[in-house]
């Protein structure tokens, strides 16, 4: 119980800053309403975290195995049931609209039910900086629950980079928080920097950087219908969602004396090949489903950037009043592979696929040569049969769940496509693919049901 009460009280402490910084911009606004709501929050939420961590420090706090997991569940639904005040006092939601919205933006859905026009620009920056709080938490958890006991078959080779202590049996949570934050943070900044280079509108800037970073979905400006109306800040955007869906590893050795060992992360430059095949894929699908009848190099443009964003989970679509100009079918498989370990994207993560891929290829070998021992195979080597095993176990469990989920989505109304692009949306955090399907319902409605099951997915995507 310590343990989690010290996780519960940096919790609400990080929370208090996306207050504080919300309440910055309703104070320079003479946002009244926003002033007062986020002022007593970042008040509120200081006095709580410190009051919780100092019971919680009076015994000696052990984070065993069991408790971490059970904090990784707390964490989140702390950060999520905490976010709810704003959106239930600034606009006025249903509790479980207001559980919807902090969920949304907590797990980096980055979906809403509110009007973008309507949404004041205090509540416009407690979003963002909700989703990129919420973007730091899922690195955390990545880095000292899943990788430290290896989840799912997450490689943890690597993790020396940024788990301090772990050789020793204590992993020191403030150190590994600030080799996350640092490269978390390093990269959001230069997104800033570059897009306000490229003449974006300072506001747009940190709400872009913010939501790249964190692969969140949500826009909070448009622009003649599109992102920016700036071909080159798109680009900018394009680059830091794909290093958003990438390893904090990776971003922490390019950040540090250690560059020189960035090539050592495979998955991560696999990915960066993946994403340029998936782009072809996908422009060769859509050229066959939407045919592009003008201005070709636009359309090549806009549908590379929704590929882009879909396989990141991202979820941001560059034009909304066209929509997507790629096979629905395809999306969902992208929004499945998602990004990397150890990053903010969804997904079941590319390092899974390229196993069951070796795996699969390598059962087929033992097929042809049955009296051979064959290099990789899961009989010559312990740790990769238990890796191989957790990989294909997590594998049935998403694919399970996911049908679970499906049929919650259909037995409140939803058509089978729409059910099926929630499940997924909502378990890989791709906005793109829930907001459009949210009102399938006969009658145009959305069930108040769908919205908690929403965010209780993505939640369950978030701890895997």
């Amino acid at each position: 119980m310590p343990g989690i009460g010290i996780l519960i009280s940096l919790v609400l402490l990080v929370l208090s800053g996306a207050t504080f910084v919300s309440f910055g911009v309703a104070f320079l606004r003479g946002d009244m309403p926003g002033i007062e709501t986020f002022g007593v929050l970042t008040i509120g939420y200081s006095v709580i975290a410190i009051f919780t961590f100092l019971v919680a420090t009076t015994k000696r706090p052990e984070f065993k195995r069991s408790g971490v997991f059970s904090g990784a569940i707390v964490m989140w639904f702390t950060l999520i049931f905490a976010s709810m005040p704003p959106f239930l006092l600034l606009e006025n939601a249903h509790p479980a609209a207001a559980f919807f919205e902090a969920a949304s933006a907590s797990i980096t859905l980055g979906t809403t039910l509110v009007p973008v026009e309507k949404i004041s620009t205090a509540m416009l920056f407690f979003r963002s900086v909700l989703a990129w709080i919420g973007g730091l938490l899922t690195l955390m958890l990545a880095v000292y629950v899943l990788g430290r006991y290896s989840v799912g078959g997450t490689p943890n080779r690597d993790l020396r980079f940024v788990l301090h202590g772990a050789s020793r049996g204590d992993p020191r949570l403030g150190a590994t928080f600030v080799e996350v934050v640092v490269p978390y943070t390093a990269m959001t900044l230069a997104c800033m920097a570059l897009l306000t280079l490229a003449q974006v509108n300072p506001v747009q800037a940190v709400l872009g950087a913010l939501n790249a970073l964190s692969t969140n979905g949500f826009v909070g400006w448009r622009v003649s219908d599109t992102i920016y109306n700036n071909r080159f800040a798109e680009f900018i955007l394009m680059i830091f969602m794909m290093v958003g869906a990438t390893s904090i590893i990776w971003r922490r050795t390019i950040t540090s004396p250690q560059i020189f060992q960035t090539r050592e992360q495979g998955e991560s430059l696999s990915y960066l090949l993946f994403a340029f095949f998936a782009i072809l894929a996908g422009l060769l699908f859509s050229f066959q489903t939407f045919p592009i009848d003008s201005q070709f190099a636009s359309a090549l443009f806009n549908r590379s950037f929704d590929i882009i964003s879909t396989l990141t989970t991202t979820g941001i679509i560059h034009n909304p009043g066209a929509g997507i100009a790629v096979p629905a079918i395809f999306l969902i498989g992208l929004a499945l592979v998602g990004g990397t370990s150890y990053s903010t994207a969804g997904g079941m993560k590319l390092f899974r696929f390229q196993a069951m891929m070796r795996h699969s290829a390598n059962e087929v070998m033992r097929l042809i040569y049955p009296s051979q021992f064959l290099p990789g195979s899961v009989d010559t080597n312990k740790n990769t049969f238990t890796k191989t095993k957790a990989i294909w176990s997590a594998f049935f469990s998403v694919m399970l769940f996911l049908v679970f989920g499906m049929a919650v989505f259909a037995a409140l109304g939803h058509d089978f496509i729409s059910a099926l692009t929630l499940a997924v949306g909502s378990f890989s955090s791709v906005g793109s693919m829930v907001g459009p399907h949210l009102f399938s319902v006969e009658g145009g409605g959305v069930p108040i049901l769908s919205l908690i099951w929403i965010g209780l997915l993505g939640v369950a995507g978030r701890v895997e």
